[in-house]
């Protein structure tokens, strides 16, 4: 495993009380969800009403009706899936109209790739039974001996194994400082993976109840893995060259210095106007168990929050 800098490691206990705070924030959401679903899907009788049956021995009988709907709702959904237009940004009219088409049918073809794994129909199911859902957008290479990456989108394995900040405000919570997603995983597999300090001091409870980084199911120790999305800040200076371009000064030291090892006879862009402060935001993704990070913190190069939720 890695060497972590301790600067990273004193993170973790702070990281694991945002998780835990907004995991007990939603935790409502989450029960109403497998609640809905359980009573879409299963039964409509609670452990109660079964009981009381029981004691007065009568028969459980029931007709499940919103099943029936919800298919037809989801039969008409495939036929008429909404789609999205590409347009240019404010200020840059002239752009090339060919050059829309292009984008617009290159993220179409991305979105059928996701919805050929069912995507669409996955999300709109969930909103249906459950009420949220929640999409991960991540880049992939396009196979095992390629340096090209693509765009991937997919629904999370569990939506109630993800986390947003509770000050999001925005529909999809990418307006938050972080979001996170937990993977359980045997106990056996995370220490062949990443080594027993990642167990060390864990305690398996006997159930999942509130929240616990660890606990034992049919007989398995079960553990708690997170990867936490964390926007971080740092100011830097920019300025305008010539060219048009808009980089940093430290880039832009860096580019002349280059270009003069480089012998160019060229005079390279200079700086034009004078140079402003700007805060630059990156995100950074933690991967970590209730007992330490397994992983060095690794800056993304994604523009926005890779977890995007649905209501």
């Amino acid at each position: 495993m890695a060497l972590i800098a301790k600067k990273h490691t004193t993170q973790l206990e702070q990281i694991k009380q945002s998780v835990e705070q907004a995991y007990t924030y939603f935790r409502p959401n989450y029960e109403r969800f497998h609640q809905f679903k359980r009573f879409v899907y299963k039964t409509t009788l609670t452990e109660d009403d079964i009981a009381v049956l029981a004691t007065l021995q009568r028969p459980q009988i029931e007709f499940n009706m919103m099943e029936a709907y919800i298919s037809r709702l989801r039969g008409e959904f495939s036929r008429m899936e909404p789609g999205f237009i590409v347009r240019a940004e404010d200020g840059f009219d002239l752009v090339d109209p060919k050059l829309i088409s292009v984008l617009e049918a290159h993220f179409r073809a991305l979105l059928n790739d996701s919805d050929n794994d069912g995507l669409s129909y996955d999300v709109y199911t969930d909103l249906l039974v459950g009420g949220f859902s929640v999409v991960e957008v991540y880049t992939d290479y396009l196979n095992e001996m390629s340096m090209d990456q693509k765009i991937c989108a997919e629904r999370v394995f569990d939506p109630t194994l993800c986390g947003f900040d509770p000050l999001a405000r925005k529909s999809h919570k990418g307006d938050g400082g972080f979001c996170f997603q937990l993977f359980p995983k045997e106990a056996d597999e995370v220490e062949r993976e990443w080594g027993s300090n990642a167990l060390k001091g864990l305690k398996y409870a006997r159930s999942f109840s509130g929240f616990n980084w660890s606990y034992r199911a049919a007989k398995q120790d079960i553990v708690l893995m997170c990867d936490y999305y964390k926007k971080e800040y740092k100011k830097e200076k920019i300025t305008k060259l010539s060219n048009g371009r808009v980089v940093s000064l430290k880039n832009y030291e860096t580019l002349a210095e280059m270009w003069n090892n480089l012998g160019m006879i060229e005079q390279p862009p200079i700086p034009i106007g004078k140079s402003r402060e700007t805060t630059i935001e990156e995100i950074v993704r933690y991967r970590f168990s209730g007992a330490e990070l397994v992983e060095k913190p690794v800056p993304t190069n994604y523009k926005m929050l890779p977890l995007i939720f649905f209501d």
